[in-house]
């Protein structure tokens, strides 16, 4: 039996093809989210704390680095603890309630002068008819080493780069770098 819902009731975005280079940063990485694919975990190795509420997605991550079962909404880290977070492909999961109390933990967590990064899409308020249940957004994601082809679906929840910078300034994050291609975003946040 077959999980893929049927082709009329998706809507598929032209793929994005995120670019990642080596992130600048000596001590851990948090990595929000970093079960599936684990790109950051790719991309970093050992540097990574990949942390996912859903064990098999954690399991299924072919990357060697530290991986821990936990709600990023309630964060079982001190304060102060990292210099980098980073969340690919993950707010487009979560309703706005859970986004925003992922991205407050986020900041909680991250030390003065810190650095969040978000790669991720920007979701429709509208579907384009009834029939469609899901947005779909095909994945290149280049790495140093490697290309990483994918996709990631989700139930319509509408999402945009203004909402995303909207609560993260709420978190108190200052917006350091933006970047967007058609539905692909990518930020860079400083914790103040």
């Amino acid at each position: 039996m077959n999980d893929m819902p049927d082709q009329e009731k998706m809507q598929i975005a032209e793929a994005h093809k995120p670019i990642l280079e080596p992130l600048e940063e000596k001590g851990f990485i948090l990595d929000i989210g970093g079960g599936g694919e684990g790109v950051i975990g790719q991309l970093m190795g050992e540097q990574v704390i990949s942390i996912d509420k859903n064990k098999r997605e954690l399991e299924e991550a072919p990357s060697d680095n530290m991986k821990i079962v936990m709600d990023a909404t309630d964060l079982k880290f001190l304060d102060n603890t990292f210099g980098t977070a980073a969340s690919f492909y993950t707010l487009m999961y979560m309703d706005s309630k859970t986004k925003q109390e992922t991205i407050n933990e986020v900041y909680r967590v991250l030390k003065p002068g810190g650095k969040f990064l978000v790669w991720d899409s920007e979701i429709p308020s509208e579907k384009p008819n009834d029939k469609v249940e899901f947005y779909v957004v095909p994945i290149e994601a280049k790495l140093p080493k490697k290309e990483i082809k994918s996709g990631y679906g989700v139930r319509f929840i509408f999402q945009d780069k203004k909402l995303i910078t909207e609560m993260c300034k709420k978190a108190c994050f200052e917006l350091n770098i933006k970047s967007e291609k058609g539905s692909m975003l990518y930020f860079e946040f400083i914790k103040k």
